[in-house]
């Protein structure tokens, strides 16, 4: 499920008068979704029913159901922060133009993906090496067992597919490296955004902006039928609402200044999350049909209002609340530095922790308790050291104070 999503600006923000202002709580949201995303994936909800006691693993169970909530919020994050430096911008534009945009989103995304994507293929070849030379019983099925994560029994075009950054289409969804599939999504909404709707935001402004986002990526949605499950092209919409909610923290806009200091945020923030959680229970409890789509705008809503709500503490000089606070603590900005190396490398590491495991015919109740509590740290390790040697050296900004006001 990232990215891009997960570390786009780092946090950062221009000031007019060239000023940096430091959004801590951005990076703490990050930390916190990229955590729970691994969480999810050391989940195995097919044996749910065989662990016991059902008392103590039901409500792990229902915790772990969101995890696209957490891509929703990653899209929402990257709309704000790649908007934030244009609206900041005297010239409402790109510092250094279109090009200068394309070659920080390249620097800034591209060598880490293909650090893991190389790492996932020379894992596979390991793999399937011992395999072949010793009595290693991994058969097809076993090393498949967790297809949407991890599986080293890909195709070279699989491998094609995935460094063009387009295994949102088609059937490649599930392999090599699960969850970046999220990463390509994304990747494709830069170039809309750059090319279609920043110049639409500079001619018809915020409001078309967002409705023609939303238009278009549902139209799409119809328009593409089953393959849209994958390409989920209504995430579009979602970006623009983060693009909406950077404008509304920052703009100059009498109107916009406003809506800014009149509408309550944080109510709103809590009604849409609500919404959105009961849509989702909606729709695979009673009402057969609904729209995954609607789900996620509601979701979106929610985050776009909380990071609106969050940033005009931070720009009136005021500490977050203490139900939020949590979000600018040194752990939790520490980890949102490294967040996206955490979930582009965890689908291997989760999978291999599993595949080691199975070989001793344990219960599903210690299997699970098991592949929680190593796969678990164990990815997080991973991350960090992923970081430090493949991201880190492409990062605009280094590290800095976790304070978020200026």
């Amino acid at each position: 499920m990232h990215q891009n999503q997960i570390r786009d600006s780092n946090a950062y923000s221009e000031r007019p008068s060239n000023q940096k202002i430091r959004l801590a709580y951005l990076d703490g949201i990050r930390g916190l979704a990229a955590l729970y995303v691994v969480l999810v994936h050391c989940w195995d909800p097919n044996i749910t029913e065989a662990l016991h006691p059902a008392l103590l693993w039901s409500p792990m169970e229902k915790f772990l159901r969101y995890g696209i909530f957490a891509v929703v919020v990653f899209i929402v994050l990257s709309g704000y922060c790649l908007m934030l430096p244009v609206v900041r911008s005297p010239k409402k534009y790109f510092s250094g133009g279109l090009l200068g945009f394309f070659k920080r989103r390249i620097r800034r995304i591209i060598p880490p993906y293909y650090a893991a994507l190389l790492l996932c293929v020379l894992l596979s070849v390991l793999i399937l090496w011992i395999q072949q030379i010793t009595a290693l019983d991994w058969n097809y099925e076993r090393l498949n067992v967790l297809k949407g994560l991890f599986s080293p029994t890909f195709s070279f075009h699989d491998v094609i597919v995935y460094v063009l950054l387009i295994q949102n289409f088609g059937l490649h969804l599930n392999k090599i490296n699960g969850p970046t599939w999220t990463i390509a999504v994304e990747w494709q909404i830069y170039f809309v955004f750059a090319i279609l709707l920043i110049p639409i935001w500079r001619r018809l402004g915020l409001v078309y902006t967002v409705a023609i986002a939303f238009l278009a990526g549902i139209t799409l949605n119809y328009l593409l039928g089953e393959v849209s499950q994958n390409v989920h092209p209504w995430f579009l919409g979602l970006f623009a609402l983060g693009m909406a909610a950077a404008e509304i923290s920052f703009s100059q806009k009498p109107y916009l200044i406003r809506i800014k200091n009149s509408l309550p945020w944080s109510r709103l923030a809590a009604l849409f999350t609500c919404i959105g959680f009961t849509t989702e229970w909606l729709r695979f409890g009673y009402v057969t049909g609904m729209e995954e789509w609607i789900v996620h705008c509601f979701i979106a809503l929610g985050t776009a209002c909380f990071l609106i709500y969050c940033t005009n503490f931070v720009m009136n000089d005021k500490p977050l609340p203490p139900g939020v606070r949590l979000l600018e603590s040194p752990w939790a900005v520490g980890l949102g530095v490294f967040s996206y190396s955490l979930y582009i490398t965890h689908a291997p590491v989760v999978w291999l922790v599993h595949q080691l495991l199975m070989s001793f015919q344990l219960s599903p109740s210690i299997m699970t308790i098991k592949w929680l509590f190593i796969a678990f740290p164990l990815s997080i390790l991973v991350g960090y050291v992923f970081h430090q040697v493949f991201e880190k050296p492409f990062m605009s900004h280094g590290p800095s104070s976790v304070k978020s006001r200026t």
